[in-house]
This record gives C-alpha cells, structure tokens and sequence, in this order.
C-alpha cells in the first residue's frame, strides 16, 4: 500500500526537527563563540578647534557595538568618527554583543592634540598670517573692568569708527613665535593728548600656551611696549577668547589687570 503525504503533514513533522536542531544548551540559551572586542584608531585630524577620530571595530562573532570614547559620550556601530572637542589623552573602549555572549575591549590610550596647537594653526596661518582690527563691524573696541563685563566702560563704536590710522595697522604672527606691528604711517596714540602719531611699528617674540583665566589660549610678548589695538593696553598678556580661519576676539589683560581691552580682527 502507498501512501500520499501532504505539504501540511510534512510540515507538522519538520517543526520539531527544526527547532531540535537550533544550538541550544541545557538552559535554552543559544551558544557561539565569545565575540572578541578589538579595534583601530585613525590618526587625529584636527577639524577647527577640534579633533575627529575614526573607530573601527575588527571584532568577530559579534553583532552589536557600543563605544564609550573616553570623554563622557558614547556611540554604537561597527564603524565610528567621533569628534573631541578637547586634547589630551582619553581612554577609549569597546564593547561587543553576539551569540556567544559579550566582549569587553580594554582601555586604550588616545592621546589627542592640545586645543591650542589649534589655536596656534589658525593664529600664524601654519607659517606667518597677518590681522587687521575689523572696522566693518559694531564695537570692534570695547573696555571694561573685568572678564565679568569686558565692555563695562565702553561698549564700543558703531562700524566705520576706528580712525584711519588705527584701522590700517596691521600685527603679523609666525609660527616661530615672532609678532610683528606695521603702523603703515601713524599710530593711534590713546589718551586726551593722543591721536594720530609717529609709527610705534616694531616686533617682539611671544611665548604661546593655555589661558589663565577665560579665553582657549593666551600669548605674552617678551618686549616692553608691544601692543595690539590700542597703545594702553593693561600689560603683554594677550587672550584668545574664539577664533576661527578669517576671524578672531582678543582680551589684553590678564584676569587680575583691573582693565581689559576686547578687539575684533580679521584676517587680512
């Protein structure tokens, strides 16, 4: 005798077949390999005044990734760019999901750039780059009494008000710390007496490092004298408050000068 086996009956007999032969051990968990946890690192590319790193995972048997970058923030996929917004040197690590269960990277060290290598980058150009005060904008001056009001004795003039002798100055930064002032034809001298005077043009070496106080660098000229902007500035120290490819705020004065002056300038 024959017999005729249906598409439905078969079905009902492979069903236990198929789950017997899913891997499962003796607790219903599925087994597979530990997934392992390994990764590279690209080279830091500076980015502004950041730093961006791309993450790679090179683990196998895994299925899920989550990064902890090292700063506080965290991110998930196989491959990752990450951009720090501080230097030094961060712990990154990954961790793996799959089959087999989780796998934990170890801590590894990222050293990244200091901000103000950055900074320094955007200031000289890479070689030598020149800065005007930008007179095309509103308060390009501004004096206060502290970094708490950098503007509290004088918010400024409207855009156009810097006089002629002062707008065309021009202050040169290289990369081998050396600053240089071209007065063009006058300097503007401040004070009731001053005015439109004889060039004080001149150079002087700098050293460049972090801020103390406000500001994401500082600078500080070696030669009595020097000065940006104004002729009364409170004393060598220079802060970069913000900067950028074609813009830059300057703070001259330290945090405990009793005066600071606050400039504008653009890349020439």
């Amino acid at each position: 005798m024959k017999y005729t086996w249906n598409k439905a009956a078969w079905a009902l007999l492979a069903g236990p077949l198929l789950l017997a032969s899913c891997d499962k051990n003796d607790k219903g968990q599925l087994d597979g390999p530990v997934p392992t946890a390994t990764f590279t690192a690209s080279a830091p590319m500076a980015v502004g005044l950041t730093t961006s790193v791309t993450f790679t995972s090179t683990a196998t048997d895994a299925a899920f990734y989550e990064w902890d970058f090292g700063d506080g923030t965290r991110g998930t996929g196989q491959t990752v760019t990450h951009v720090y917004a501080t230097g030094g040197t961060v712990k990154v690590q990954l961790t793996t999901s799959g089959r087999g269960g989780t796998g934990v990277s170890a801590q590894t060290d990222l050293v990244l750039p200091p901000v103000t290598d950055a900074v320094k980058l955007l200031l000289t150009g890479g070689s030598s780059k020149t800065w005007v005060l930008d007179n095309t904008v509103a308060a390009p001056i501004v004096v206060g009494p502290s970094d708490a009001s950098p503007d509290g004795y004088y918010a400024g003039g409207p855009a156009g008000s810097l006089p002629a002798c002062q707008a065309d100055d021009e202050f040169t930064f290289s990369n081998a710390n050396l600053y240089t002032y071209n007065a063009k034809d006058q300097t503007f001298v401040a004070g009731n007496t001053g005015g439109c005077s004889a060039p004080r043009s001149g150079t002087s070496t700098f050293t460049f490092g972090s801020s103390v106080g406000p500001g994401i660098a500082m600078f500080e000229f070696q030669k009595p004298g020097t000065f940006i902007g104004v002729t009364d500035a409170p004393d060598l120290t220079y802060r970069i408050i913000s900067i950028d490819a074609t813009h830059m705020v300057l703070r001259a004065g330290k945090p405990t000068a009793g005066t600071i002056f606050q400039f504008k300038l653009v890349a020439k």
